[in-house]
């Protein structure tokens, strides 16, 4: 960040610039180390970058971090020294973001500090596994391997989001086209035609009456539908704020029939391979564990690992503390507990995650295998209502005129 600073000194006096630094106090302290005496400074004002104006364009995403991670970590095994490689991948990255956080990690390092807590500046794009990770690698020498364990685990959560993204692109795509076209045939080409049929005194089909009966009526009710829709939203986002209210739809959202057992099932499989990365990175259960829980999106799952945890903490075990909630998948609560007996508790969670994993993959498989003939079908018949729509006026004015 830059500041405008006015200073003088016997020999020059008055003195106008600009300096760069973190925080007004460095920007103050690096003026007066110039040999000036402050009188003014101020953050300077200008217009802001594109990547503050449009931040979800200039984000690092999740595919750049695993990159990134592959990267330090061959380096970091050759040999490497974390500054020699953190400014060869400052250089080689062609995001603007990437590129300014690495340039602060650097400075940060020359400075004295340890690369985990460089990376703690920058929580956006370096989470607080990471850094967990990142840490214990340092503090153990094994810095290579645990980038490789977080690489590894990020691309896998990467791969699972990028496989839902292009299996639901086209049946997205061909229901958007079709709304699309339905929406251009009452609104611009039906009316038109009737309005001719109308006029020379034929006889209109039904299922030509009914479509622009539908188009009439959500033409003259726009601004009540509108509203109402408004006010829907309004009602849910402030209902949604309520924490009772928060936790039972996140509960209901648990006993969906198809989509609940897909959410509890993922939540399952991150929370598992999270906990098992860090336990298999050397971080204590007790710091592993608020560490997964973060993680979890769910309020009723989140409930439930948040009891495990306080369990934990007053010296009872995990299991029986998160066993007591019905939203927990009953063999994930008696595989934990006899881990947590034997002291595998890494190797059991890590052994679950993978399973839940496959799971996950499995149920998404099988659901998308649903919605594509679903899709298909829900456009044929769109297809269909458009043809009845518009050929059989045609096709009965032709008759008339015969």
């Amino acid at each position: 960040m830059f500041y405008n600073y006015v200073a003088y000194t016997l020999e020059d006096g008055l003195i106008k610039g600009q300096i760069e630094a973190d925080t007004e106090g460095e920007a103050r302290g690096e003026v007066v180390r110039l040999g000036y005496k402050v009188l003014r400074i101020r953050p300077s004002r200008s217009i802001p970058g594109l990547e503050e104006m449009f931040p979800s364009l200039f984000k690092v995403g999740t595919g750049q971090l695993v990159r990134f991670s592959r990267q330090l970590a061959t380096m970091a095994r050759g040999g490497s020294s974390l500054q020699r490689a953190l400014e060869m991948l400052e250089g080689e990255t062609n995001n603007r973001v990437m590129r300014r956080v690495l340039g602060s990690v650097r400075k940060t390092i020359d400075q004295g500090g340890s690369l985990s807590s460089a990376f703690a500046l920058f929580p956006k794009v370096f989470s607080t596994r990471y850094t967990s990770v990142v840490e214990v690698g340092e503090h153990t020498g094994n810095l290579a391997a645990s980038l490789e364990q977080l690489a590894d685990a990020l691309e896998r959560e990467h791969e699972a989001v990028q496989k839902f993204k292009r299996t639901m692109m086209m049946p997205a795509f061909t229901m958007g086209a079709s709304i699309a076209m339905l929406v251009l045939m009452m609104t611009v080409m039906l009316p038109p035609l009737l309005e001719a049929f109308e006029s020379r005194g034929t006889d209109v089909p039904l299922i030509t009456q009914i479509a622009m009966a539908i188009v009439g009526g959500i033409q003259s009710n726009l601004i009540y539908i509108g509203s109402a829709i408004l006010i829907f939203g309004v009602t849910i986002a402030a209902v949604r704020r309520i924490p009772s209210t928060k936790y039972a739809l996140h509960l209901m959202m648990t006993r969906l029939p198809v989509f609940g057992e897909l959410l509890v099932t993922k939540e399952m499989a991150q929370f598992s391979r999270t906990n098992a990365m860090l336990l298999e990175a050397g971080v204590p259960l007790a710091r592993s564990l608020p560490l997964a829980i973060s993680g979890c999106k769910n309020l009723a799952l989140l409930r439930a690992f948040n009891a495990g945890e306080e369990s934990l903490m007053s010296g009872h075990g995990f299991a029986s503390a998160v066993g007591r909630y019905p939203v927990m998948p009953r063999l994930w609560v008696e595989l934990v507990s006899v881990g947590e007996e034997n002291n595998v508790m890494g190797k059991t969670l890590s052994d679950l995650a993978t399973s839940y994993e496959k799971e996950v993959d499995n149920r998404l498989s099988s659901l998308i295998s649903m919605l594509e003939p679903a899709s298909t079908i829900v456009v044929g018949g769109v297809v269909l209502f458009m043809a009845l729509s518009m050929f059989l006026p045609i096709y009965s004015g032709m008759e008339d005129l015969g």
